[in-house]
């Protein structure tokens, strides 16, 4: 959490140094946003908090109307529970490996004021998740208990996605910096678990309302004049 802190206060800092060059604001035509995205994932009981990116590519009809693409990614593996070996017993180690992927597209509207540009966007699209849950052995120097085999479960889901929400950008000519930008997503999965030890796969329907923060480069070319 502290080196994502740090992203935000870096680009802030950098954004603070900058807004005292000459330059003009670019109304592009065509928009691109690319950079670190931090995100939640409520699917489940844990939580996780993954790191991750965002993607965004935008056609604007005029300087306040537009058409977004919107993608983002975002990936951890945390530990969710473990106990060391001692020197009479085994320990254990718990690991949730999670993937999750939205892919939306919607209106967007922007509102330039001198260099910046407050923007709000309203998205529908689709969702993906990938879970993959494993518990592992540790096995003790001094135990006679040999450590049972790894027991792993995958669960996999797509379905459909809503996001919105919105942010600001700073404008340096053809390029700028996405401050912050802040969105809460709204997923409804159908989700599919399987394990080696199971008869068969387990289908559920599952949902969750996530966050996403985001922050790196924009990019414009052409103009709306």
């Amino acid at each position: 959490m502290k080196k994502q802190a740090w992203l935000i206060l870096s680009v802030l800092g950098l954004v603070i140094c900058l807004a005292g060059a000459p330059a003009h604001a670019q109304d592009g035509r065509i928009s691109l946003f690319g950079g670190y995205s931090y995100g939640t994932n409520n699917f489940y009981s844990y939580d996780p908090q993954l790191n991750g990116y965002g993607l965004a590519v935008a056609f604007n009809l005029n300087k306040h109307i537009g058409l977004e693409a919107n993608f983002s990614g975002h990936n951890g593996s945390p530990v969710i529970d473990s106990a060391p070996a001692s020197s009479t017993e085994n320990g254990y180690n718990e690991v949730l490996r999670q993937d999750l992927y939205t892919y939306t597209f919607g209106p967007k509207l922007s509102l330039p004021v001198g260099h910046f540009t407050l923007f709000t966007h309203f998205l529908v699209g689709g969702a993906h998740i990938h879970e993959g849950y494993t518990e592992k052995c540790i096995q003790s120097s001094g135990s006679d208990d040999t450590c049972y085999t790894p027991y792993s479960t995958s669960t996999r889901g797509n379905g459909f996605a809503f996001k919105t929400g919105g942010g600001v950008d700073w404008n340096h000519g053809h390029w700028g910096i996405r401050i912050l930008e802040v969105d809460y997503v709204r997923a409804e999965l159908f989700t599919t678990e399987t394990c080696p030890d199971c008869s068969a796969p387990e289908s559920y329907s599952s949902s969750a309302n996530n966050f996403e923060l985001a922050t790196g480069v924009t990019f414009n070319f052409g103009s709306t004049k």
